[in-house]
């Protein structure tokens, strides 16, 4: 594939990346209310709850090539959303803005891949529903040695702007300068398929993701991308919600419980191929 089509391709799972910092799309629920929790009042009188999302973060949330959000949290959202008799709306945004945006009530829920630290908690609470880690992915061709971020030592790693790896990755750099080793060049983007874009033209050597991420580009291009060792840093990710905000996030929290006992949950899983992820 030559590099104008590889741009192509990928830019065809990324058209919300090129859109405004913040979008709205109405979506039906897509999956058939099979049990009925009250949604709270204020959320019953208007019919719909908004989550925020960043939906570029496959195979959670993306766009399809109708410019549709699809992905496993898109279903699950809506899921939960159709059990307790709502629509949903959601609203795109970058990733360091969505907290934010919950705290200014620009949205009910954060509908994201968050994980569960403490100091999140302190600010929002959190429903968990999965798993992930962290991922380096190169390109197929790629044969240095090492499998760790420090292993990355002088080369160029892209990585989505404000997430957990480019945390770590700054971290790392800390630890690279105090030894006297050339840093991470860190190549700062603000999607992950923005990431993978610049993977797939040689413009960076490296990219660092989340584990479910990771392993959809590789499985999207086997011939082309690989990952570099094995994930790590395994940790809960959850659903965010405006802080003493109770009965919304027991709502939740009912859903997702009634999903998981009938079954839903694992089909969901299963189609979005997010098997080592679960709860």
């Amino acid at each position: 594939m030559s590099i104008s089509r590889t741009t192509l391709f990928l830019r065809r799972h990324a058209l919300g990346a090129s859109l405004a910092a913040c979008a709205l799309w109405a979506a039906a629920p897509v999956m058939a209310q099979t049990a009925r929790v009250p949604a709270p009042a204020a959320l019953a009188t208007k019919g719909s709850i908004n989550y925020c999302a960043t939906i570029d973060n496959p195979p959670r949330a993306y766009f399809d090539e109708k410019q549709q959000p699809i992905g496993f949290e898109v279903e699950l959202g809506s899921e939960i959303a159709a059990r307790m008799g709502l629509k949903v709306n959601w609203v795109q945004l970058k990733f360091p803005g969505l907290i934010p945006a919950l705290q200014a009530q620009q949205c009910d829920a954060v509908m994201q891949e968050l994980f569960i630290r403490p100091e999140r908690l302190e600010i929002i609470d959190m429903v968990p529903f999965s798993r992930t880690g962290q991922q380096i992915v190169v390109r197929r061709s790629d044969n240095t040695p090492g499998t760790a971020l420090e292993d990355l030592s002088g080369k160029k790693v892209a990585v989505p702007n404000g997430t957990t790896i480019h945390n770590l990755a700054i971290e790392a750099n800390k630890k690279l300068k105090e030894s006297g080793k050339p840093e991470i060049n860190l190549v700062v983007l603000p999607t992950t398929t923005d990431t993978f874009q610049q993977l797939a033209t040689s413009q960076v050597d490296a990219v660092g993701t989340t584990s479910t991420a990771g392993a959809y580009y590789v499985r999207l291009r086997p011939n082309d991308f690989k990952p570099k060792g094995s994930p790590f840093g395994l940790i809960g990710t959850g659903i965010g919600i405006r802080k003493g905000n109770t009965d919304l996030t027991n709502a939740i929290k009912r859903s997702l419980d009634s999903i998981v006992a009938d079954g839903t949950y694992k089909k969901l899983i299963e189609k979005w191929n997010m098997q080592g992820m679960e709860l």
